[in-house]
């Protein structure tokens, strides 16, 4: 319906529409705008900053690592030479070779890694070159040493045969030596200036091999070629003066004298190439420190311009950072005012009339006030507008409704009349489909009927059998509603109630309930007859009941057009044949029923029936009334196991039929303690006696021992 505003003059004109959604579009269009600015902005600058971090993790980051690790690689590898001029031993030797060739390998990636990160060649070259140039003294400084090791091993051959000579030269004329010995320096003391000048050439020459200086080697070299021959002539002139015994001095000097001529220029060779070897290693030394050292301040330089660029990279992602941050501060700010002012709008516009709007829906709701005009020609307005319309519409319709619900609840009310109240509830809750379909379930059923209805019927007119027949119905059926149980249906003056569908609460309370039900009906029955002989009826109405516990199938039996909810089976027929055994005002129930029942309500046994279509008798009880009723508790002790059943009912029995029970209840204990012992014919007899009338007049009625009726509990 479209909206007409009525002027002041009274004439209707159309409205100028003012359309909400045009200014709410204007609005959220120029925040989403710059919102979108905002994020395209921010968006351009978390790229630069991606890139920038990218720079960082590819180039500047692994450059300056590189670089570090570069620096302490030439610091390891430059300490390695002091320790090769120290004459290290062949072990120490091999070790600090091994150490060269792992920080070479290591030094080179470590250079062609950096090569490939430098975007200068130049400074990639010159940290290459430096690096050869420092492994390439390392090996050349490994050569020397070699070579200094093994001319160092033979000196040291040398001097170990110079220390043996030197031996017995020193122990001449030794206070602590022995008799033996003082007496060989004495017979030796004929030679003396032989010894002795053997000795110093021995000391001159081992001091020869372990100086280091090479000016006095020369000195030392001449002055050892001149004793050497004085040495010599000594020998050749003093050959004939004494003997020469093995190990005396003059064999030392001559073994002397013999070595020095055959190994004088091996000697001198050696010496001179451990000379000449300890100059190389020190000048390598030197050379590898001042190659360390330009391999140091180009790694240390290179590290510095890296930082540099780090430093830079750093500053201006920060700066990207800051001003990402200031643009999404700005975009935020925006975008709550860009939110401030459309609350403002919408709270002008349309939150106040909305408020409006409810509560005059509120107050049609409750009174049918039509109070829902809104003169703005809007959205809102035409909504007003239309609301109003509806409301009309509404009222008519709910005219229209209250008139069938009315006539739905009547309908209702009427047909519940003919469906018990469980299963009229279950079908319009819907926890019951209303189709043809069954279930089976263990049931406590009950059968009615009244007892010589036929004969009542003869002697009453029609509406006066009406009226009683009604009159009972009623009154039953309020019984067993108030317990709980579903009314299956009426056979003229008969009733079918069953206890366990479409709600139960247990087979056993299911079981109470109905024979509760069956007492309360019978009581019931009994202060009817008063009013109905007061009413003049001579003979009231009488009713026997039988009841059941079984399984049953209970469902929708019939057709899809016409079905009737009840219970069929075996259970069933058993209950109505209780009933059509039952005495007029007698319950009378199945040992299925009485299991249940037995502690609360007292019954008494009837005996077995035959049932058609069941192949076993039916134990049957009569229910007399329960235990809370009576007033008292039946104290009775029964104990059921095969071939033993034991039932005392104290309370019905006197002291003499207690003492009997007493003296049966030993001599069964006396049978048991004997086992499978022979009796003599008296005792045969007296257990035979004691067998025959457990229960009779002398036994009492309380006690029973022995095998008890089928059925009995």
């Amino acid at each position: 319906m479209r909206a007409l505003a009525v002027s002041s003059s009274g004439t209707s004109e159309p409205r100028v529409r003012r359309r909400i959604s045009t200014l709410l579009f204007a609005s959220l269009t120029g925040i989403a705008g710059l919102v979108l600015l905002g994020l395209i902005v921010m968006s351009v600058r978390l790229f630069e900053i991606q890139a920038d971090l990218g720079k960082l993790r590819d180039s500047a980051l692994p450059r300056l690592v590189k670089l570090a690790q570069l620096s302490q690689e030439a610091s390891a590898t430059s300490s390695i030479a002091p320790a090769l001029s120290t004459k290290p031993t062949r072990s120490e030797f091999e070790t600090l070779l091994s150490r060269i060739k792992d920080k070479e390998t290591s030094q080179r990636a470590l250079i062609e890694e950096l090569a490939e990160l430098f975007q200068d060649q130049d400074a990639a070259r010159v940290l290459r070159r430096n690096g050869d140039l420092l492994i390439t003294n390392l090996q050349t400084l490994t050569d020397v040493v070699r070579q200094q090791i093994v001319v160092g091993k033979r000196l040291e051959n040398h001097r170990e045969f110079f220390r043996r000579l030197l031996a017995p030269l020193s122990r001449r004329g030794d206070p602590g030596a022995g008799p033996a010995a003082q007496e060989k320096a004495i017979a030796e003391a004929s030679s003396p200036g032989v010894a002795e000048m053997a000795s110093k050439i021995a000391f001159r020459i081992l001091n020869m091999l372990l100086d280091p200086n090479r000016a006095r080697f020369s000195r030392n070299k001449s002055q050892i070629e001149e004793s050497m021959r004085d040495l010599v002539r000594s020998l050749e002139t003093g050959a004939g003066m004494s003997p020469q015994r093995p190990g005396g001095p003059l064999a030392v000097a001559q073994e002397l004298t013999q070595y020095w001529s055959s190994e004088k220029d091996n000697i001198y060779d050696d010496k001179t190439a451990e000379l000449s070897n300890e100059f190389k290693i020190k000048a390598l030394v030197e050379e590898n420190s001042l190659i360390a050292n330009r391999l140091l301040s180009s790694a240390n330089n290179e590290f510095w311009r890296a930082s540099a660029e780090l430093e830079t990279q750093i500053r201006l992602v920060d700066e990207t950072t800051r001003f990402t941050l200031v643009s999404i501060v700005v975009v935020v700010i925006a975008f709550g005012a860009g939110n401030f002012f459309v609350w403002f709008v919408l709270k002008g516009r349309v939150f106040k009339r909305l408020d409006r709007m409810r509560d005059a829906l509120r107050a049609y709701a409750e009174s049918r006030d039509r109070t829902l005009a809104d003169p703005v020609p809007d959205e809102i307005g035409e909504i007003s507008a239309s609301l109003i319309h509806y409301m009309g519409v509404i009222d008519e319709r709910e005219a229209e409704l209250a008139e069938k619900s009315s006539a739905l609840e009547q309908l209702s009310n009427q047909l519940a009349k003919y469906l018990s109240p469980q299963v009229y509830d279950s079908i319009f809750t819907g926890k019951q489909e209303v189709k043809v379909a069954s279930n089976r379930k263990k049931l406590t059923v009950f059968f009615s009927d009244i007892a010589g209805f036929t004969e009542t019927a003869d002697r009453l007119e029609s509406e006066e059998l009406t009226q009683l027949l009604n009159h009972y119905l009623t009154e039953m059926s309020r019984i067993a509603l108030d317990h709980g149980a579903t009314i299956d249906k009426y056979v003229g003056d008969a009733i079918v109630i069953f206890f366990g569908d479409p709600e139960t609460r247990g087979v056993k309370e299911d079981a109470l309930a109905c024979v509760e039900m069956a007492i309360a009906m019978r009581k019931r029955m009994r202060d009817l007859g008063d009013v109905w002989r007061e009413s003049g009826i001579e003979r009231p109405l009488q009713v026997r009941m039988g009841l059941h516990t079984g399984y049953c199938t209970v469902g929708n039996f019939g057709s899809e057009d016409r079905m009737d909810y009840t219970i069929v089976g075996g259970a069933v027929n058993i209950a109505s044949r209780l009933e059509a055994l039952a005495s007029p005002g007698e319950i009378l129930i199945s040992y299925e029923t009485f299991a249940h029942v037995n502690d609360q309500v007292y019954c008494e046994e009837r005996g077995a029936i035959e049932v058609r279509g069941i192949a076993y008798p039916v134990a049957t009880y009569e229910v007399i009334d329960t235990y809370e009723s009576l007033g008292r508790e039946r104290r009775r002790f029964r104990e059921h196991h095969p071939h033993v059943q034991l039932d005392l009912d104290l309370d019905a029995m006197t002291s003499d039929d207690r003492g009997q029970a007493a003296r049966i209840l030993r001599r069964a204990l006396d049978l048991l303690d004997r086992g499978d012992e022979p009796e003599s014919p008296g005792q045969a007899a007296k257990t035979s006696t004691g067998r025959e009338r457990p229960s009779g007049s002398k036994g009492g009625p309380g006690a029973h021992l022995g095998k008890a009726p089928r059925g009995r509990p």
